[in-house]
């Protein structure tokens, strides 16, 4: 899956959530301080999504970041700064979220993925291991969906993308600064089913493409042009980037995509419907490859009569 970042922005959480969960919220004076000096960028996707009842700042997020992301520019900050609830994927502040990830990511007692790997796909694998730094122990107690999205992760992490500046990590410590509620708009068992519904042999393919692709130079093209689009708002090269990930001709773009991003726009989509009429202004942040296109949720919220406009 050479193309796999436009993927990588809506999955790397998932596959980092021990990690993700595990990493302090800054106080608010290093990462996130509840009065911010404006960035110069615009960063991300904002939409303004109104019922007769409430409004909800809808905010496109990258999983990954660098310092120099931060703070977000002024119409971000005052959105969230006029809402009284954070609605995330899933509710990093929830002290089960590692209990619950490693339970359902990895092999029980006794299984380990080395008994069913080919020779072929352990001669890749393990290698990348030693690269990476991870323990063969610990990986093979991986499913291979998490193993593949905890090497991507690390490939990321060593061209410099951190997963302690993901847009979420930041607007959870804004959240603890201002004494927000910190809810998700999925639940961690549904983001996991994705990849637990594979069977196991096309969860080891998606596992040997990850391989694969880790040394490939167009990977870091991808990562970095997902990024800049980011960086500068720029819905269009962000569905551009989606377009050309479900152009890859591998199964995960014919097999997993599809429950991955199109299936949960759906999902999202009725669930931020549902929150646009509670009566309350709340911020709901997304990975910013759910917003855009025609079967993305803010056409999908559209669809269902509520008003949106990009901010």
């Amino acid at each position: 899956m050479p193309r796999a970042f436009g993927v990588i922005t809506a999955v790397l959480v998932l596959a980092a959530s021990e990690a993700v969960a595990q990493m302090p919220v800054a106080p608010a004076s290093e990462k996130a301080p509840a009065r911010l000096t404006e960035g110069s960028a615009r960063r991300g996707l904002l939409y303004e999504v109104k019922s007769d009842a409430s409004t909800v700042y809808l905010f496109g997020t990258i999983h990954v970041g660098k310092p120099e992301f931060y703070p977000l520019d002024a119409k971000v900050n005052s959105a969230f700064a006029a809402s009284s609830t954070l609605y995330l994927e899933v509710n990093l502040s929830d002290a089960s979220l590692v209990t619950n990830a490693s339970t359902m990511a990895t092999y029980p007692e006794g299984t380990s993925l080395d008994r069913t790997l080919s020779p072929s796909v352990k001669t890749k694998l393990y290698p990348a291991l030693e690269r990476y730094g991870l323990p063969r122990a610990a990986a093979i107690r991986m499913k291979p969906w998490m193993l593949g999205q905890t090497l991507l992760l690390m490939e990321a992490t060593r061209r410099g993308y951190d997963p302690a500046y993901a847009s979420e990590m930041h607007l959870l410590g804004l959240a603890t600064a201002q004494r927000k509620e910190v809810r998700g708009l999925e639940t961690l068992s549904e983001q996991f089913a994705i990849f637990d519904r594979m069977p196991e042999s096309a969860q080891q393919r998606f596992l040997e493409d990850i391989v694969d692709a880790l040394d490939s130079p167009r990977m870091a093209m991808d990562l970095d042009a997902l990024v800049a689009a980011w960086s500068h708002g720029d819905a269009r090269e962000l569905e551009d980037e989606l377009a050309r990930e479900r152009s890859e001709g591998t199964a995960f773009t014919r097999d997993v995509l599809p429950r991955l991003i199109d299936d949960r726009n759906r999902t999202m989509a009725e669930r931020i419907a549902d929150i646009a009429h509670s009566g309350r202004t709340t911020f709901v942040a997304v990975g910013a490859l759910h917003l855009v296109g025609e079967n993305g949720v803010v056409a999908l919220l559209r669809a269902r009569g509520l008003t949106v406009r990009a901010l």
